[in-house]
């Protein structure tokens, strides 16, 4: 899936810069744009990966590069101060191959809940593309006005296609700061999205699937509206002959020749056994957002792993498995074989789902 990804804020610059980086390291590329604006300008000089150009200043005249100290009527003053020029840079770097645009912001800050629907907004005046928000939800501990975060998780609601949800909050330990972990989080966010968008973009013809995710498919399941939430896990594999240390001159001819192995045959049991446990702990373990897994409407279940293992009665097995757990009639899957890979990864993505009693809180908003 080709995207362009949007930061806005402080949070949402740092994320999108992650999620660059996260795209380097791929060899196949689902970026179209990464683009980062921000009040703060000091904060977004302090990016590692995002190009100059493509670091826009907000509010120039509002918050004079400082910041909005957490006030959102100043975050939305600034972007209707330069929405024109906003609205025209980052459209000129969005493509013609884009499937979807995805804004990011952390809905504790006033640049990220008082700006990003207006952007949005502003955006969808000039693309017939699906616009998404990933929205991060700030720790109960942070000391931001909660107003923020039910405002903007409302008028986002209101303006973009779906909301992916990221709590901090189940994400940290009790007495641990969102300053101590904030890199970490957004690496485990960055990974989650990339895995979901690099999903059916195939390097070789040999790297294709059974039946492989597209753009089509992520989009489908994120028709729902609402939010959605993101599962993820992965394990080491290794095959019984990889256990056993190979002669001295097998391991000198496969590094200056360069020699590749070719994929062995797994015991069917072992494959099965591992997409089962790999995927039970993606679903049961920590979701970007929690949520009650019977209220998912639509879901979506990527495997990836070294072609061997991609069994398909063990695929298979595990989508029933998920069926039953959403109660679901709209549930896709696929998988995604890599070359020469060493571990299984699976994603699930759940859209539709019912909001959990810490977001009914959150959006409880005082007039």
């Amino acid at each position: 899936m080709k995207v362009a990804a949007i930061g806005v804020g402080g949070a949402g610059g740092r994320i999108v810069d992650a999620l660059a980086q996260d795209n380097n390291r791929r060899s196949i590329s689902y970026l179209t744009a990464a683009q980062v604006l921000d009040t703060d300008f000091e904060a977004l000089s302090e990016l590692t990966t995002i190009p100059d150009e493509a670091r826009h200043k907000l509010g120039h005249l509002e918050t004079h590069g400082t910041g909005t100290d957490g006030d959102r009527e100043s975050g939305t003053a600034a972007i209707k101060e330069d929405l024109s020029e906003v609205r025209r840079e980052i459209g000129t770097a969005i493509t013609s191959e884009t499937s979807a645009i995805f804004v990011v912001a952390g809905l504790g800050g006033g640049t990220g809940s008082g700006a990003t629907p207006h952007l949005v907004q502003a955006l969808r005046e000039i693309f017939e593309i699906p616009l998404y928000a990933i929205s991060v939800l700030p720790a109960s501990s942070e000391s931001v006005p909660s107003e923020n975060t039910a405002r903007g998780l409302k008028t986002l609601g209101e303006v973009a296609d779906a909301q992916i949800v990221f709590d901090n909050d189940n994400w940290i330990g009790r007495g641990e700061t969102i300053s101590e972990n904030s890199a970490e989080l957004n690496t485990v966010l960055a990974e989650r999205l990339g895995t979901l968008f690099a999903a059916g973009e195939a390097e070789t013809a040999s790297a294709v699937g059974e039946r492989v995710i597209d753009a089509s498919e992520i989009i489908t399941t994120l028709e729902q509206n609402g939010l959605a939430t993101i599962g993820y896990a992965k394990q080491d594999l290794q095959t019984d002959s990889e256990k056993q240390t190979g002669s001295i001159l097998d391991n000198i001819r496969e590094r200056l020749l360069g020699a590749e192995k070719e994929d062995e045959a797994v015991d069917d049991v072992k494959a099965i056994k591992a997409v089962e446990t790999t995927l039970r702990r993606a679903v049961k373990g920590k979701l970007t957002m929690e949520c009650n897994l019977s209220t998912v409407e639509s879901g979506l279940l990527i495997v990836s792993g070294p072609p061997a293992w991609l069994h398909g009665e063990a695929i298979a097995d595990g989508r029933a498995w998920l069926f039953k757990e959403i109660s679901s009639t709209e549930l896709r899957s696929g998988d995604a074989p890599m070359q020469g890979g060493t571990q299984l990864k699976i994603l699930v993505l759940l859209a539709g789902v019912s909001a959990n009693p810490r977001i009914e809180d959150l959006r409880v908003v005082k007039e």
